[in-house]
């Protein structure tokens, strides 16, 4: 792969991307040590690493093109009014956010926004690096869309607040909290240039003023480097090699030679940090350029900016998706397959997040509701189904979370990042296609015949995709490291949870029952109450639940179970399955009758297999689907239904 500053590699600069797109850019780096295995930025009068790590972004038809205005007639040359400072990334790999930087600077420079321009490459840099998903080493590199894909869901943050590669310590004060101040500078329209127009990005310099880019770093960039400034320095052409990287930087300029670069290796390089790249230069060597303008700063980023809850009682949270997310994200932890807090996507989560989470937000809850000193809170840990990727996620959070506050219940979501059934839905849809259908008898009949014929079909490799994604939720709370072993930890430490105490509230849907059966034996073990469990369409298997959480349930270490599941008619009929799979049943048929072995087996979350025993417990009740309490028709309707959550906060006796 090629990545910007990085570890070495060329880019195609016709390969494209979209800010939003799921498909991963490949990042470009130029080695940065020379051939006499010194750092240049040793050979740069000290002031910067020229290592380039940035990477093309790949081709993607949901790209915005920029489409240049007919009105504009661009003059023979053109360099921009506003002077941003020369920065110097050192020797890290940061360039990406170093460029945009530059860019984000002058553009609230130029906009007359602000007296202090300066926005923090690191955070810039940091966001990129989420988003791009990169393997290895954290300072590897990243591409252009990743660092914008950063600014546009979170936003640039002033450079004091960030000053260093390593992410500071969430302070939760606004003006202080780089989080916070972050969505005061966000990121409004964006396009990608074509970079072999070159007329196209003269008419767009005059128009924004400078331009994000991206090009392969042969050996011209390098020459001369020790000598004193030139003015008008041209950057001499040389072919690139194959092991050359690519490099991100601003453009703030053109004129008959070609554009004018604003580097990010300090003043000692080029022309006190500046430099002309021929015309042929850059068609020959261009990887990506992207056109942004800012965002329009309205009430409501103001009102997430000054509040380090996200809002205040009988408050809504944001209309906007980016801002809303901004809100509920210190109230997620997430974590990766192997349970360990995640360091990539929106919800990036470490264990500082984790700390201030169950302390100063906890607080703040506290204060917000009014309760006495003497009153315990109440606290949610929402555990989502296994098939659910980070965006589905976070819709779903988004509903919860208002409910759950405004009845005085802390948020808490686990987000685990299965998404199993985008994994299933590409690997099993192969045998779908090649598995032969029966071509008479009666339709319902025929269904039944297809439906076990599938299940028959898809249990070893759904059996053993299932199985994986039960090893990750046994994970989240299974190492000493692992998130949810964390969060419980610090729980348990935390002044403002313990001084009154505290009621925990778990709720699962699906296969995040899975995981709260593990978190339900091992804490019950340790001495840890529940003040209730609630279940909606748990994929858990009946052994599994007898095992893990019935003797808490019998010896009230569980104080109340309430479980939501849809009628067997209804489960016959859920076509959730159906538009991929072909498949008549419900998500439950398919688990019990082909993931777990390729024999039924019976799944708590299923009407006909719910223990009669169990029903008849005092603390236990059940909610069947359809009905008045819960209106859910399918196995993924639970968590979307209004009625269920209003069961479901009820039964946590608010």
């Amino acid at each position: 792969m090629n990545q910007v500053d990085g570890g070495g590699g060329t880019g195609n600069p016709l390969d494209s991307g979209f800010i939003d797109s799921d498909i991963e850019p490949d990042p470009v780096c130029l080695d940065p040590t020379d051939s006499d295995g010194d750092s240049i930025a040793d050979d740069i009068e000290g002031e910067g690493d020229t290592d380039g790590d940035g990477t093309p972004d790949k081709l993607d038809l949901r790209d915005r093109p920029y489409q240049p205005s007919v009105a504009i007639v661009p003059p023979p040359s053109f360099r921009s009014r506003v002077r941003m400072p020369v920065l110097a990334q050192g020797d890290s790999s940061a360039c990406t956010g170093f460029a945009l930087a530059t860019v984000v600077g002058q553009l609230l420079k130029q906009s007359n926004r602000t007296t202090d321009a300066a926005v923090s490459p690191w955070m810039l840099y940091s966001m990129a690096r989420r988003y791009d998903e990169f393997p290895g080493a954290d300072d590897a590199g990243s591409s252009l869309r990743g660092a914008l894909k950063g600014w546009h869901k979170h936003g640039a943050c002033a450079l004091g607040l960030w000053e260093a590669i390593d992410m500071p310590v969430a302070t939760n004060v606004p003006g202080k909290d780089w989080w916070l101040d972050a969505v005061n500078r966000p990121l409004g329209a964006y396009y990608r240039l074509d970079t072999r127009s070159v007329t196209d990005m003269h008419v767009a310099l005059n128009e924004v003023g400078v331009l994000y880019a991206s090009a392969i770093c042969h050996d011209g960039w390098l020459e001369d480097a020790k000598a004193s400034p030139r003015k008008g320095w041209v950057i001499p052409f040389r072919k690139a090699k194959p092991s050359d990287g690519g490099h991100a930087f601003a453009i703030v300029g053109y004129d008959e030679r070609g554009f004018l670069v604003h580097n990010s290796w300090g003043k000692g390089w080029g022309d006190g940090g500046f430099a002309t790249l021929t015309y042929a230069d850059w068609l020959e060597h261009a990887m990506d350029c992207w056109v942004a303008q800012l965002g329009v700063v309205t009430e409501e980023h103001r009102r997430v900016a000054s509040s380090p809850i996200g809002m205040k009682m009988g408050a809504a949270l944001s209309s906007d998706r980016q801002l809303a997310r901004h809100q509920i994200a210190p109230y997620v932890v997430n974590m990766e397959n192997n349970g360990r807090l995640s360091s990539s996507g929106a919800f990036r989560t470490g264990e500082d997040d984790v700390r201030a989470l169950v302390t100063d937000y906890l607080e703040a809850a506290r204060k917000d509701w009014g309760l006495a000193k003497a009153e315990p809170i109440d606290i949610c840990l929402y555990a989502h189904g296994g098939l659910v990727g980070e965006g589905d996620a976070a819709e779903t959070f988004a509903k919860w979370w208002p409910a759950l506050y405004k009845a005085r219940v802390l948020p808490v979501f686990v987000m685990w990042e299965s998404d199993l059934w985008s994994t299933i839905k590409g690997r099993l849809e192969d045998l779908v296609r090649k598995a032969p259908r029966p071509t008479a008898g009666p339709l319902e009949a025929l269904g039944k015949w297809w439906d076990a014929r599938l299940e028959s079909l898809l249990a070893p490799a759904g059996g053993a995709l299932w199985g994986e994604m039960k090893q990750n939720a046994q994970a989240l709370s299974g190492e000493p490291d692992s998130g949810l072993r964390l969060l419980f930890r610090h729980l348990n430490e935390s002044k403002p949870a313990n001084a009154a105490g505290f009621r925990l509230h778990l709720v699962g849907h699906s296969a995040g029952s899975i995981v709260h059966a593990f978190v339900i034996d091992r804490l019950a073990a340790q001495e840890w109450d529940f003040e209730s469990v609630t279940f909606m369409a748990p994929a858990i298997r009946v052994d599994t639940f007898d095992e893990r959480i019935r003797p808490w349930v019998e010896s009230r270490k569980v104080k109340r179970l309430r479980q939501f599941h849809l009628t067997d008619a209804a489960e016959r009929q859920d076509p959730t399955c159906r538009p991929i799979l072909g498949y008549g049943r419900s998500l439950l048929y398919l688990v019990s009758h082909s993931f777990e072995g390729g024999r039924e087996v019976p799944i708590l979350g299923m009407e006909k297999h719910f223990p009669a025993d169990l029903a008849k417990l005092r603390s236990v009740k059940v909610f069947t689907a359809p009905g008045r309490e819960t209106a859910s028709t399918t196995h993924g309707g639970f968590d979307d239904d209004g009625a269920t959550m209003a069961q479901v906060i009820a039964g946590m006796g608010k």
